[in-house]
C-alpha cells in the first residue's frame, strides 16, 4: 500500500512552513555555533526552505521512478514496481516532515545543546555529575542484588515467573531501606546533573535563540492547524492504496503534483524540468500495466 504522501488540503498548512533562505548541512561539532548563525525564528525558517526544496525534488524523482516501473513490462516488472513505491514512500515522509518548523527548530535546539554537553572538559562540573550519577546507579545495582540473593528473599521468589515474579521483587525492595536509600541517592546525582544542564543551556545565547524559536514554531503551526479546514494538519496524507500498476501510476502523479507545488511556492519553480515533466506527461498517457 502506498502510504500517505500529502494532502492537497493539507498544502496550505505547508506552506504556511515555507520561508526563504538556506539550510546548512551539519558536519561537525561546533559547526553552527562557532560559525556565526544565528536560531532566531526567521533564520531557522529560512534555513528550512532548502531543507523543502530538497525534499521536494526527492520525493518528485522517486515518484517518477514509479511511473516508470508502472511502465515496464516482463519479468521482474513487479518486484521494479514494489521497490519504487517502497522509495517513495521514504521520500514522501521526509517531505512530510521538512515542512513543519517546529521539527526544524527542535533539530537545531537538539544539536545545539549536544554541542554544549560535548564543549564540557573532563573535570568540569557536568562531567563530574555523570561520574556521580553512574557511581550511584552502579551502587543501586548492587545493593539490589544483594538483597534479592538473601536466602530468605531467594524462597520468597521460588517458582514465581513473568509479572510475579517482578511484582514480588519491587515489592522487596520498595520496603527496604537500604535500597530506597540507594534509590534516592541516584534520584538526587540525577537532579543535581540536570539542574548543571539547564543552566548551561539557559547560559547560551543560541540556545535561548533556538528555544524561543520552537516555542514560537508551535504557536504558529497550532495556529494554522486550527484555521485550515478545522484543524487539518499538512502531514494528512492522500490515503491512497496502490493495488495495480495504474494506481501506482497515479498516486505518483499525485506526488509529482504537491512536490512541484510545493517547489514553486518555496520560488523554486526554476528546478522543476521541463523536459523531464513533458516526458513524464506523455508517459502517463500510456495504459499501465495491470
Amino acid at each position: 500500500m502506498l502510504e500517505p504522501i500529502l494532502s492537497f488540503r493539507g498544502l496550505a498548512v505547508g506552506l504556511l512552513s515555507v520561508f526563504g533562505g538556506l539550510y546548512p548541512h551539519h558536519h561537525a561539532h561546533g559547526y553552527h555555533r562557532r560559525s556565526g548563525h544565528s536560531y532566531n525564528y526567521s533564520a531557522i525558517r529560512q534555513r528550512q526552505q532548502q531543507s523543502i526544496i530538497q525534499a521536494a525534488l526527492a520525493q518528485r524523482n522517486a515518484a517518477q521512478q514509479v511511473l516508470a516501473a508502472a511502465q515496464a513490462t516482463g519479468g521482474g516488472a513487479q518486484d521494479k514496481l514494489n521497490s519504487a513505491l517502497s522509495k517513495l514512500r521514504e521520500e514522501a515522509q521526509r517531505f512530510h516532515d521538512s515542512q513543519s518548523t517546529t521539527r526544524q527548530a527542535a533539530k537545531e535546539l537538539a544539536e545545539i545543546e549536544e554541542e554544549i554537553l560535548d564543549e564540557q572538559a573532563v573535570d568540569s562540573p557536568y562531567k563530574q555529575g555523570l561520574k556521580k550519577v553512574e557511581a550511584a546507579r552502579e551502587d543501586l545495582k548492587q545493593v539490589e542484588e544483594r538483597i534479592l540473593g538473601e536466602s530468605a528473599v531467594q524462597a520468597k521468589l521460588a517458582g514465581l515467573s513473568g509479572n510475579s515474579l517482578l511484582e514480588a521483587k519491587t515489592k522487596v525492595l520498595e520496603y527496604d531501606p537500604n535500597y530506597l536509600m540507594a534509590k534516592a541517592e541516584l534520584t538526587s546525582q540525577g537532579s543535581a546533573v540536570e539542574k548543571i544542564r539547564t543552566e548551561l543551556f539557559q547560559a547560551d545565547k543560541h540556545w535561548k535563540e533556538a528555544a524561543d524559536s520552537l516555542t514560537q514554531a508551535r504557536k504558529d503551526e497550532k495556529e494554522a492547524e486550527k484555521n485550515t479546514h478545522g484543524g487539518a494538519s499538512g502531514r494528512v496524507g492522500l490515503n491512497l492504496k496502490a493495488k495495480n500498476a495504474a494506481e501506482a501510476a497515479a498516486a505518483a502523479r499525485a506526488a509529482i503534483a504537491q512536490a512541484e507545488a510545493i517547489l514553486r511556492a518555496n520560488g523554486a519553480g526554476n528546478l522543476i524540468n521541463n523536459n523531464s515533466s513533458a516526458s513524464n506527461s506523455r508517459s502517463s498517457n500510456k495504459k499501465p500495466n495491470k
